[in-house]
């Protein structure tokens, strides 16, 4: 147990470690390896005893208690502390070490939130919001942070990107949201539009990372704006968005694989192939399929099931979601079924029982329809029916 200027009983002491060897695993990061961040968060729970400090510590202790044991009183207990915490630290001055250390416990509340997956609960888009403010609010130049700093912006900017998927095609009737979102002050997300919601993060090397992920919000943006003429008008608008399809596809599948530029890890380079296919698939159908031919977009998914036969885990689910509703003949939807069940066999897994019941309500309804039908509509459809906006980080 490293130097601690709180005094943590026995059961906090016990979830602090089960954090650092367990429950960080379970951080939601691309890019940058769960562990690495769960130290840093360690660091900046023990740098002082500030308020701002201690609402990352209680944060980090409700994420691992969740993680533990599930929901119980505890749980509960050390959320509200953080809350408390943060609002305390809100009042004074805000530095570079504050500034960081509440966008750390807003991300860990928010990965609570995606950990506890619950259908009353919709808090976890609302974490981001108030994290994006803070970051807006600060003097840091983002051009010159540090490493921490860094680490934390690429963690927000993975989910507000996967976020503004999920708007794309959560659209459930106002009424709805309403009621849902009655007793709780959070964000209730607005029909698409054509903004970017996502933090502009400028790097002064590009990774894979950042890549695909400017890429899927330049595409999510387009397919929240398609005009419904896209695949058969014969105007210069229509022609203007395929040559503008066209590059946005060529910008994607040139994005460098890890391996062929660094010794990365072999899991981070198979994790940006996914990404990269998830996102041709996405884009492509999207648009009619008028993009490449139906053979390589078969290519592209014997490619992604062949990934998929291999891996002993995939927790990121924006992949696993895109990819495994295009599963066709049982031996593929077997290869995605089972992919799932050992994912959550791993002990630092999040569930995946609310994407596993999306996929299988997409093949359900390709196997029951006669006509193809507009990919966009049944995505949007299905999605819709969840009572909160679903989470595909």
């Amino acid at each position: 147990m490293p130097f601690n200027p709180f005094k943590l009983d026995v059961a906090e002491n016990c979830l602090f470690q089960y954090f650092q060897s367990t429950a960080s695993c379970s951080l939601t990061t691309f890019g940058h390896d769960p562990t690495d961040v769960g130290n840093m968060l360690i660091r900046m729970a023990l740098v002082n005893n500030a308020p701002s400090t201690a609402a990352v510590l209680r944060s980090l202790l409700a994420l691992s208690s969740l993680h533990r044991s599930g929901l119980q009183s505890q749980v509960a207990e050390l959320k509200i502390a953080a809350l408390k915490a943060l609002g305390v630290a809100s009042n004074g001055e805000i530095g570079i070490m504050e500034t960081m250390q509440h966008v750390a416990a807003g991300m860990l509340l928010c990965s609570y939130e995606i950990y506890q997956a619950s259908c009353t609960s919709g808090q976890w888009r609302s974490y981001i919001i108030g994290v994006k403010s803070v970051i807006k609010a600060s003097s840091l130049d983002i051009y010159k942070r540090d490493t921490d700093f860094n680490a934390l912006l690429d963690w927000v900017y993975y989910h507000d990107v996967l976020s503004r998927f999920s708007i794309t095609h959560w659209q459930p009737p106002v009424i709805d949201r309403f009621l849902v979102h009655l007793d709780e002050s959070v964000d209730i997300p607005s029909p698409p539009m054509n903004t970017n919601p996502c933090i502009e993060i400028t790097h002064s090397a590009q990774s894979p990372f950042t890549k695909i992920l400017k890429s899927l919000t330049e595409v999510c943006n387009l397919v929240a704006t398609k005009p419904s003429h896209v695949s058969s008008s014969k105007d210069k608008d229509a022609d203007d968005l395929k040559s503008y399809l066209k590059i946005l596809t060529w910008r994607i599948r040139s994005i460098p694989r890890l391996d062929t530029i660094t010794n990365e890890n072999p899991s981070m380079a198979t994790l940006v192939e996914l990404f990269q296919l998830a996102t041709l698939i996405y884009l492509n159908r999207a648009f009619g399929s008028i993009l490449e031919p139906a053979t390589e977009t078969q290519q592209r998914l014997e490619r992604a099931f062949s990934i998929f036969s291999q891996l002993s885990s995939c927790e990121r689910q924006y992949p696993l979601f895109i990819l495994g509703c295009e599963a066709r003949t049982d031996r593929e939807r077997c290869i995605v079924l089972d992919l799932i069940s050992r994912t959550e066999k791993r002990d630092s897994s999040r569930s995946l029982f609310l994407t596993k019941k999306l996929i299988q309500a997409i093949w359900a309804q390709d196997d029951l329809s006669h006509d193809e039908l507009d990919y966009t509509t049944k995505l949007s459809a299905i999605l819709s029916c969840c009572t909160i906006l679903p989470t595909f980080v």
